[in-house]
C-alpha cells in the first residue's frame, strides 16, 4: 500500500474521482501550459484558490465537490502524517478553510460518503488505479475528521456517521490486502474524533497517550487499537448512543 501512495504523488487525480463535477471547476490543471509556466510551485498553488466572488456564493454541496475534486489533494501524503499533510493544503487552498466555516458541511460531505463503496473497484484493475481509488477514501475521511466539522453535525447527522464508519470499516477489513492500514485508519481516525470522551475502554487499555498520538498525528504502533476503537463504536450504536 506505501507504493501504491507514492505512485499517486506523481500523477494526475482529478480525472480520475467519482464525485461528479460541480458547476465550479479549476480553470487552470497541474500539467497544464499555463501551470508550467510558473517555476514557483507556491505561486502555481494559488492558481487553485477560489477567486472571492465565487467562494461566498457557491453552495455548500458545490464547496464540498470542488474540494473532493482539488487537483493536489495527494500533497496530504507528502507530510510526516495525514492531519499535517491535510494542515498543510488547508494553508495552500481556501476552499478548505471555507468549508470548515459552513454549518452544513458534514451534512454534504455525508451525503457523498454514503455513497462510496469500499468494494466498487476491479480486482483486475492496476495497482495505481485501485490505489487512487483508495484515496478517495483518504480524502473524505480526513475532511469528515476535521473538528469544525465534525462539531456541527446534528445528533442524528452524527449517529449515521457512526454507523457509516462502521460500516465502511468492516468492509474495508475484508478487503484489507488492498486497503492496508492506511485504508483502515481514517475511517477509524473519524470515529476516534466524534467518540472520543466515550473510548474509556479503549483508553484504559491502551492508555491515554497513545489514543492521542493517534487521534492528533495518527501514530499507531499496534494496528489493534483502531480494531478496538472501532468495535467499541459497534458496542455503543448498539446501545443507541
Amino acid at each position: 500500500m506505501k507504493l501504491l501512495f507514492i505512485l499517486i504523488l506523481f500523477v494526475p487525480i482529478i480525472a480520475l474521482s467519482q464525485v461528479e463535477n460541480p458547476k465550479w471547476d479549476f480553470p487552470v490543471k497541474p500539467g497544464s501550459k499555463e501551470w508550467l509556466g510558473i517555476e514557483d510551485y507556491s505561486k502555481r498553488l494559488e492558481l487553485l484558490n477560489l477567486p472571492e466572488s465565487i467562494i461566498k456564493k457557491i453552495t455548500t454541496e458545490e464547496l464540498v465537490k470542488t474540494c473532493l475534486n482539488y487537483p493536489e489533494f495527494r500533497l496530504i501524503f507528502t507530510r510526516n502524517d495525514l492531519q499535517s499533510g491535510y494542515n498543510y493544503i488547508r494553508s495552500k487552498f481556501n476552499g478548505f478553510r471555507e468549508l470548515e466555516t459552513r454549518k452544513d458541511s458534514g451534512k454534504e460531505l455525508i451525503k457523498i460518503y454514503a455513497s462510496y463503496k469500499p468494494d466498487n473497484f476491479d480486482y483486475t484493475s492496476s495497482d495505481l488505479e485501485i490505489g487512487l481509488f483508495i484515496a478517495k477514501f483518504t480524502y473524505i475521511e480526513i475532511l469528515l475528521a476535521q473538528t469544525e466539522i465534525l462539531n456541527k453535525l446534528s445528533s442524528s447527522e452524527s449517529s449515521d456517521l457512526m454507523v457509516l464508519c462502521g460500516q465502511k470499516y468492516k468492509q474495508k477489513k475484508e478487503l484489507q490486502k488492498y486497503y492496508g492500514i492506511i485504508g483502515l485508519q481514517t475511517t477509524a481516525l473519524v470515529t476516534a474524533k466524534y467518540r472520543n470522551e466515550k473510548l474509556s475502554n479503549t483508553k484504559i487499555k491502551y492508555g491515554n497517550q497513545k489514543v492521542e498520538a493517534f487521534l492528533n498525528r495518527l501514530i499507531l504502533d499496534d494496528s489493534s487499537l483502531i480494531d478496538d476503537i472501532m468495535a467499541e463504536n459497534d458496542k455503543m450504536l448498539s446501545d443507541g448512543l
